[in-house]
């Protein structure tokens, strides 16, 4: 990519600090995201971060305060957030079309397990994979007050000797008195799986990208198609939106969305709801993970 873009590749973290640069996308592994944020805020540099903004909720709380305190605009890569059908059914339930809100179904499923190495350091199933989902529902319906959740090693049973889960069902119980539920899953057969489906008193919204392109080929087999393989595929348009979104709202001092508090309360919700997958307890969000 350096040389693609007539630039000097460096491993050292300070080179990326230089006066001449005004802003950083930050894409280093979960567990260094605070430290480098932190960094990045105190060298006076606009940020991009990938999810989470931390490991912890402690960390996440410095995080939050360090960017405000340098005063620099900072964007979390929540990137669903700025796919069209995202964008399009958040204006359509903002504008009234489904009426009162009354639940949410979120789907999330890989293609292949990652390396245990990652899933040791990932920070859990409903962490790592699963706080996509979960932004999408604060997005779409609101905050959640409860979470609870069931889950197991299916996939590879061996992962549960590291106490790691494959395979998870989440249930949500809004603030608004929504519920929700929530599927996550390390491994499919068949594709990169990602459903958000909005029920209101009016009707619901169904968000899927089942076929890659919209064709189905008819044959002695029956139908068949071609499914996104990975998140990559899936999600190029809104990958591409944010970080377009990021370059022309520092252009004309525009905020950025969405900004670290905002991703502080969905990391709160995805360890809430990791707590409850590891505990089999019903998890009280606020209660478990305090306010800002």
């Amino acid at each position: 990519m350096a040389a693609e873009l007539g630039a000097e590749p460096s491993t050292y973290l300070e080179d990326a600090f230089q006066p001449d640069v005004d802003a950083v996308i930050i894409t280093t592994p979960t567990p260094t995201h605070a430290e480098v944020v932190e960094a990045a805020a105190g060298a006076g540099k606009a940020i991009f971060v990938e999810k989470p903004i931390a490991e912890s909720l402690e960390a996440g709380r410095r995080v939050v305060a360090a960017v405000e305190r340098a005063g620099v605009p900072c964007q979390v890569g929540f990137q669903r957030r700025y796919d069209p059908a995202y964008v399009r059914a958040k204006e359509m339930i903002e504008a009234g079309v489904l009426g009162r809100l009354e639940g949410i179904r979120l789907v999330g499923r890989d293609v292949h397990l990652p390396r245990l190495e990652f899933l040791k350091t990932s920070g859990g199933l409903l962490v790592d994979m699963g706080i996509h989902d979960l932004d999408s529902a604060r997005f779409l319906v609101g905050e959640v007050a409860e979470v609870y959740a069931v889950g197991g090693a299916l996939a590879e049973p061996s992962l549960a000797q590291y106490g790691l889960f494959d395979t998870a069902v989440a249930t949500l119980r809004f603030e608004s008195g929504a519920v929700g539920t929530l599927e996550v899953a390390l491994r499919t057969a068949y594709g990169y799986d990602i459903r958000c489906e909005v029920l209101g008193e009016r009707g619901r919204i169904h968000i899927e990208r089942d076929r890659r392109p919209d064709l189905t080929l008819y044959d002695e087999r029956g139908g068949n198609f071609d499914r996104p393989r990975n998140f990559e595929q899936r999600f190029a348009e809104a990958y591409a939106a944010e970080m377009v979104a990021f370059a022309r709202n520092l252009h004309a001092g525009k905020p950025l969305e969405p900004g670290v508090r905002d991703a502080w309360y969905s990391l709160r919700l995805a360890r809430a709801a990791q707590h409850a997958l590891e505990t089999g307890q019903m998890v009280n969000v606020k209660e478990f993970g305090g306010e800002l």
